[in-house]
């Protein structure tokens, strides 16, 4: 909507210059008794005229833009084949080409119509400017148009620049363990088949089986993947007080082979890791991670929990800690990690686990490998849900991927046609000023003075609208807050940057007028 604002009035701010130009010609239309209705009729129709052939071009370039989305990987979008041009979007296109045209080209419409003939046609195809609607603080159309167009500009780029602080952020947050190289997949064992323990035998076989694969560095099995939904219990210590089970934290569970923390290169901050001696029903035992650790121990003096005991859900027997993992965003980036237990896949057998394989190069040529090492263990039995994290961890935050490209794109456009209004505003000026500023350089005025007097007035009214877009920023980015990630949604140095930015493109896009009148000629000018 706001980049739909800024070309229309970009449109009605050519479309004032246009008509203006053409005075004379409709003051002898109106000395030949055509009446006001009929000139304003005549520049309605070329102003729909504009809009529809804008309005086609339009259609041409969405239905690109559009493919080259849908055929975009890295954005991530949903049922993206679905996505197209139906007839419901042309309709809608139309009437708001037919609506923007009509209502934009009305206001030059009004101000071309009502003319001084006698003035008009005794310029004699002079320039002469037009009185043209003017607002509650006696800005003519065209200046109140660009404050107009620089304040929603500077309202997208500020959306945009906080948006692209909060991605730049959100990449820059450290998993807490290492995704490249990574290659994952779903598993699925049918239980009319398998039994606990078969369960258990099938995973072990096949992670040593991969783990003999040329090219895999490590290979684990868990019961869920890295930024996929976890199991969550409530849990409590057995050598602290006794808290009733409605009143206890929670904990995410996850079960692993011994290999996992190596394969995902998830630091071990104390203890070890799982290994043969968790083979033993009778005896069950655990690694938590730092953030259980500052759950129930929040004193760092506290003793060491190795060796405590943890109850899970309704059990009565502890199970021992054995090691303390470095804390993992094993849900989205977005989020801190949660109080997590690992437990042993020997001792927690599991029908439906992710196979996670740690490659040397491309995780992707290890799948036809490690498809025909299940087939050779049970040819009935398929893999899902193929992908490396890499590709996982770009889906989780695809969301904010295309929001950030979107609006992106729309406040580039949306600067572009801001300037061509600044500059369209600023040549305007300077070409009705004239004969006034050639009189400044007769009367001594040195072309840098001029070149500072055209500038000066240009930036005025970019400062202007810089002032009112920030203000409108303020109000408006409070609805971009959940898209944002560790960024205010008033961050002063994303405002402050965006109003740098603004003004010098706006000084360069008045450059060139400003530089044009520095440069008349006062003689050529006034004869």
């Amino acid at each position: 909507a706001f980049v739909l604002l800024i070309a229309c009035a970009d449109v009605a701010t050519l479309l004032v210059a246009r008509a203006a130009s053409r005075s004379r010609e409709f003051a002898v239309r109106a000395a030949l008794g055509a009446p006001r209705h009929r000139i304003i009729a005549q520049l309605l129709a070329e102003s729909l005229l504009l809009a529809g052939c804008g309005a086609a071009i339009g259609i041409v370039l969405a239905r690109w833009a559009i493919a080259a989305l849908a055929r975009s990987d890295a954005l991530h979008l949903p049922r993206s084949g679905e996505i197209r041009l139906d007839a419901a979007v042309l309709v809608f296109t139309t009437a708001v080409a037919t609506l923007a045209g009509a209502v934009f080209g009305l206001f030059p419409a009004l101000g071309a119509s009502r003319l001084d003939l006698v003035n008009a046609l005794r310029a004699a195809g002079e320039y002469s400017g037009l009185p043209v609607p003017t607002g509650p603080l006696g800005l003519s159309l065209r200046r109140a148009l660009l404050i107009a167009q620089a304040a929603l500009c500077v309202i997208l780029l500020a959306g945009a620049a906080l948006l692209l602080e909060s991605f730049a952020r959100l990449t820059g947050v450290n998993p807490g363990f290492e995704p490249a190289h990574l290659l994952t997949m779903q598993i699925t064992l049918p239980s009319t088949r398998y039994d606990w323990r078969r369960q258990i035998a099938f995973f072990e076989e096949l992670v040593n089986r991969v783990q003999a694969l040329p090219g895999v560095a490590q290979a684990a099995v868990a019961r869920t993947l890295p930024m996929n939904a976890v199991i969550a219990t409530p849990v409590a210590v057995a050598e602290l007080p006794p808290v009733d089970l409605n009143q206890r934290p929670t904990a995410q569970m996850q079960t692993v082979t011994p290999a996992y923390f190596r394969t995902l290169a998830i630091p071990l901050r104390r203890g070890r890791p799982f290994d043969d001696r968790d083979r033993d029903s009778t005896h069950t035992t655990v690694i938590v991670n730092e953030r259980f650790v500052r759950l129930f121990w929040p004193d760092p003096r506290a003793p060491n929990p190795i060796g405590e005991h943890v109850l899970i859900g309704n059990g009565r027997n502890g199970a021992e800690i054995v090691g303390i993992a470095a804390d993992v965003h094993d849900r989205a980036l977005d989020r801190d990690a949660h109080p997590e237990i690992y437990l042993p896949l020997a001792e927690n057998p599991v029908a439906a686990a992710g196979l996670i394989v740690r490659a040397h190069g491309d995780p992707h040529s290890l799948t036809n490998s490690i498809r025909a090492e299940m087939r050779a263990m049970d040819p009935e039995q398929a893999v899902s849900n193929v992908k490396t994290v890499e590709e996982t961890i770009g889906e989780s935050i695809g969301q904010r991927r295309v929001t950030l490209t979107l609006l992106s794109a729309f406040s580039g456009i949306a600067l572009v046609l801001a300037l061509i209004g600044i500059y369209g505003v600023t040549a305007q000026s300077v070409l009705e000023r004239t004969r006034e500023l050639a009189i400044r350089g007769a009367l001594g005025a040195r072309p840098a003075d001029i070149l500072k007097l055209v500038l000066r007035e240009g930036l005025l009214l970019t400062l202007a609208g810089i002032a009112i877009g920030v203000a409108g920023a303020l109000a408006l980015t409070r609805f971009i807050a959940s898209l944002l990630f560790h960024v205010s949604a008033t961050d002063p140095a994303a405002f402050a940057a965006i109003a740098v930015l603004f003004i010098i493109v706006a000084t360069a896009a008045a450059w060139i007028p400003a530089r044009r009148a520095s440069r008349i000629d006062p003689m050529n000018a006034l004869r």
